[in-house]
């Protein structure tokens, strides 16, 4: 199939743009499930009767806390208005999981608003498992908004956004298609809390906002087997013969993510998920991770990233290993990380296998990372390495760092450029691969190591170092910054460093000039090729 000229088409359908023909609730014709009791009736016949109401500029309120057995179900139904008014709907006591097991089912579905609403899966009171009983299931739905909608406890997943199962869809042979796929939705300060699998899972869809709200303390699934435990987790499932790139254009602001004990936000890239903003969120002491990223075409603007640590997140043997709290990961795409804060780390211990952000090898070229700051707690801030890469117009803070090699590139051609890092302790970065080009930073050094380097290149390639600073605190007799043959280095300064091997240089340096060290400094002898 032309997915490029499928999501086109989809984009110019007027089935699908964004309504707004509701009426102000003054105006509105309000049902209750009181004006549905019949004798000897069940609370879930009353409740589906009075969803069976609702559409075409009819709405409905709930009146009372509601109890079901299962799964309540709005389907087909178009222009209405749910107010919950806080009240909630629980699934019962040792009720089944499984298809059926959810609170409320919603599938195509279309301009609708669901406000101040309570599901809850009961899940200490039920069996969890990794099955479809959801505490609230949005299938097929399209314009579409949740204002303070909460799906706690659930045995499974707190929201569920999808296309349906195979045979459910709209094309041929009841294949899912393109116009299956959720769009034009808002979740608007809403909450999954205590879920099994994970908070919420975006399967399909297109332009969806999340604002604001929470979605945490996931926990359970990877106890017993693979999680993801993740806040929310954008992952299709793999259909090969599906229509491909059934996720973009999803937006996270302010959103919340706190105590998972997987990732906070997890986005794949199973059969094609790309264009993903993540703007001013918060990651708070999720276990594995606060942002896994594997998509194409990804922004992360002004996250903060508290209390990660290197903690296991479950005691199970096999495991896959926790990398960074930011893991930009094996064959993502396009990626940028602007303005990433991080407080409260701790991961001292773990070599460099847990740094604030990493960056797999096999990741795209190019990721780009600018703004990082700290604020002094963590070690490790950076393992990245892929090839290309940008870390660039940052000030961090490595005032409680107790162990060095605070920033590791591996890939070929990485750039380091206006980066200040306060407070160094012993290696402040270390460079593999070929042609690194270091410019302009400005390292503050706390405590020297007389083994290893303050800048790292000796084992690259052609690379360039210049006008770097670097100032310790007080004299010191240190290396600074050594050179391998073929190399750039001009106008670097090593403030109080009396040692004569501050720079030290292996072969023949292309260029090497204006390089002082020294509390009085010393100039070195221009070399021009």
């Amino acid at each position: 199939a032309d997915d490029g000229g499928l999501m086109l088409a989809f984009k110019a359908s007027a089935a699908f743009s964004r309504k707004r023909t509701m009426q102000d609730k003054g105006d509105e014709q309000l049902l209750t499930p009181a004006d549905f009791v019949q004798p000897g009736d069940t609370v879930l016949q009353r409740l589906q009767r009075f969803v069976d109401a609702l559409g075409n500029g009819v709405h409905g309120r709930l009146d009372a806390d509601y109890t079901v057995p299962s799964q309540v179900v709005i389907g087909y139904k178009s222009r209405f208005k749910l107010y919950g008014n806080g009240y909630t709907i629980k699934v019962a006591d040792g009720a089944a999981t499984g298809y059926g097991g959810s609170a409320l089912y919603f599938v195509s579905c279309t301009d609708f608003e669901i406000i101040d609403l309570i599901c809850d899966g009961n899940r200490d009171n039920r069996t969890p498992a990794e099955d479809p009983a959801h505490v609230i299931v949005i299938d097929k739905c399209h314009d579409w908004t949740f204002t303070r909608v909460k799906a706690i406890n659930g045995t499974c997943d707190g929201f569920l956004i999808y296309a349906g199962s195979e045979g459910n869809g709209s094309g041929v042979g009841g294949a899912i298609a393109l116009e299956d796929c959720p769009s034009h939705w808002v979740m608007d300060r809403c909450e999954a809390l205590g879920n099994y699998r994970q908070g919420c899972t975006v399967a399909e869809g297109f332009w969806g906002d999340f604002i604001r709200g929470r979605y945490g303390l996931t926990s359970g699934l990877w106890d017993v087997a693979n999680g993801p435990c993740a806040g929310i987790d954008i992952e299709p499932d793999p259909h090969p013969g599906w229509v491909q790139n059934r996720v973009a254009n999803i937006s996270f602001d302010r959103v919340l993510f706190d105590q998972n004990q997987g990732p906070g936000l997890l986005i794949t890239n199973i059969d094609g998920v790309s264009n993903i903003k993540v703007n001013s969120c918060s990651f708070d002491r999720n276990r594995k991770a606060a942002i896994e990223t594997f998509a194409e075409n990804v922004d992360i603007d002004n996250p903060h990233v508290m209390g990660w640590d290197t903690t296991d997140y479950t005691a199970r043997v096999g495991a896959p290993a926790k990398s960074g709290a930011i893991t930009v990961g094996y064959l993502a795409g396009s990626t940028r990380i602007r303005g990433a804060l991080f407080t409260g780390i701790s991961n001292a211990g773990a070599g460099n296998a847990n740094p604030c952000i990493y960056v797999h090898g096999d990741a795209a070229e190019g990721i780009e990372i600018s703004g990082l700051r700290t604020d002094g707690s963590a070690s490790d801030i950076g393992g990245l390495h892929a090839a290309r890469i940008v870390l660039r117009d940052s000030d961090i803070d490595l005032t409680g760092a107790t162990e060095g090699t605070h920033l590791t590139f591996l890939g070929a051609e990485p750039q380091m450029q206006n980066v200040t890092l306060r407070g160094v302790y012993q290696r402040a970065a270390y460079f593999g691969g070929v042609r690194p080009r270091i410019r302009d930073n400005t390292l503050y050094v706390r405590v020297a190591d007389h083994t290893n380097w303050v800048i790292d290149v000796g084992d690259t390639t052609n690379p360039e170092v210049a006008r770097n600073h670097i100032i310790h605190d007080a004299a010191v007799a240190t290396y600074g910054i050594n050179f391998p043959n073929e190399c750039i280095a001009n106008d670097n300064l090593a403030w109080n460093n009396t040692h004569s091997d501050a720079f030290a240089f292996t072969g023949t340096p292309l260029i090497r000039r204006g390089n002082l060290r020294g509390g009085v400094l010393q100039p070195e002898t221009a070399i021009t090729p």
